[in-house]
This record gives structure tokens, C-alpha cells and sequence, in this order.
């Protein structure tokens, strides 16, 4: 299980279906509670479902008959997707993509993108990467390390500081920084424009890095 992609509940706009078939490509799918509606509107079958099963009460027969079930009680110590994060770490997850197609309830949301933030980080062997991604913006955890953003011209680049203080380098883009210094809750870093061909972030400390996508 090298590279996973784990499907929320949400909305599902038919329009996006094909983008998010494209995502599937070469990795194990699983089905998170009502992201098992995401399955049933792509005529796709999962490779796992993994939940309390609040959401995606009825599993389909064609659909439970190919899938590994994972069921947990409604009372619990942790969400849906977390689990299901849990699971697929356990299981040699290098690559996980968390597909949360919108924003939906405002603790759920910000509780899931904190989840990026508790990701392990790995000193030896291949590093663990993480993101949320839907059509529309994908969000990744950043600790003291830079990436490098390729033919996202017209991209909006948002860095958000999670620990205390950070240092932000960023070329390619609209405003450049070099070495700058942000306290947790500036404002100075979101919404920065890609303008080039190749976009560098480096981050000093830990900062979630937020892409919402021009086309």
C-alpha cells in the first residue's frame, strides 16, 4: 500500500467525477463513511470502507462484496477520517491523498486539516506525504522543508503558520519574500499569485500551504 486515496462525505458534482477518476490511478481507494457516495456516482468500487457508518448507512451488495469492510462505533475517541488516516499509515502509506470535495461543517473541516499538521515525519527512508486536495484547492504541512510548484501560473498560493513563528522564502510568485518573519495569525502570506512557470516555498518551522487552483 504505497499511495492511497481516501474519499469524504460531501457533494460530488458530476462535472468534477472524471478529475477525481484521474486521481484514482494507482492507488488503493477507500471509501470514508459517506465518502462511499462518491463510489456509487463514479461506478467505481472501492478497496476499503472504513467508518461508523452514520453516513453511508446502506452499502450496496455489488459494492460490499468487493470491498474490505473496517466498522467502528458511533462513540469513539477519533473521526472517520482520521481512522482511515490511521489505517492506511499502518499499513506503509507513503502517498495519501484526502479527497474533501467541500467545505461542509466548519469544525469537521478545520479538524481535518489539522490532521495534516499531526502527520509523523519520517527521519529515515521515504518521507509521508499528505494532502487534501478537491477540484477547486489542495492544503499540505510544511516542517522546515521547501517544494517546489511546476506550470501553476495563475495559481493562489495562502501560507498559513502553525507553529509560533516561521520564516517564508518564496520565488516565482507575485510577492517575494526572502527569510521573512511571520508570527502565527499575520496575514501577510495568504493569497500570494504564482507568476511564473516554477513556484519555490520554503518554509522554516511549520505552516500549512494552501494552492487554490486558476483553472
Amino acid at each position: 500500500m504505497k499511495s492511497c486515496i481516501l474519499f469524504l462525505h460531501g457533494t460530488y458534482r458530476a462535472a468534477d467525477l472524471p478529475y477525481y477518476r484521474r486521481l484514482c490511478r494507482g492507488k488503493v481507494m477507500v471509501a470514508v463513511d459517506g465518502g462511499l457516495r462518491f463510489f456509487i456516482k463514479a461506478g467505481l468500487k472501492p478497496d476499503f470502507i472504513i467508518g461508523d457508518f452514520d453516513s453511508a448507512k446502506i452499502v450496496p451488495k455489488k459494492i460490499r462484496d468487493r470491498a474490505e469492510i473496517l466498522s467502528f462505533p458511533q462513540i469513539k475517541d477519533k473521526t472517520d477520517s482520521h481512522l482511515a488516516l490511521d489505517y492506511c499509515l499502518k499499513n506503509g502509506a507513503r502517498r495519501i491523498d484526502i479527497v474533501m470535495p467541500t467545505v461542509g461543517e466548519p469544525d469537521h473541516f478545520l479538524g481535518n486539516l489539522m490532521l495534516l499538521t499531526a502527520v509523523p515525519r519520517k527521519k529515515r527512508g521515504p518521507a509521508i506525504t499528505v494532502r487534501i486536495i478537491n477540484r477547486r484547492y489542495e492544503a499540505r504541512c510544511l516542517v522546515d522543508e521547501s517544494t517546489t510548484i511546476n506550470d501553476s501560473a495563475g495559481d493562489m498560493v495562502s501560507i498559513i503558520p502553525i507553529s509560533s513563528r516561521i520564516e517564508l522564502t518564496s520565488t516565482g510568485c507575485e510577492y517575494r519574500a526572502d527569510s521573512l518573519k511571520i508570527k502565527r495569525g499575520d496575514s501577510r502570506p495568504l493569497r500570494n499569485r504564482i507568476t511564473a512557470r516554477r513556484a519555490r516555498i520554503a518554509i522554516a518551522g511549520k505552516a500549512l500551504l494552501i494552492r487554490q487552483f486558476s483553472r
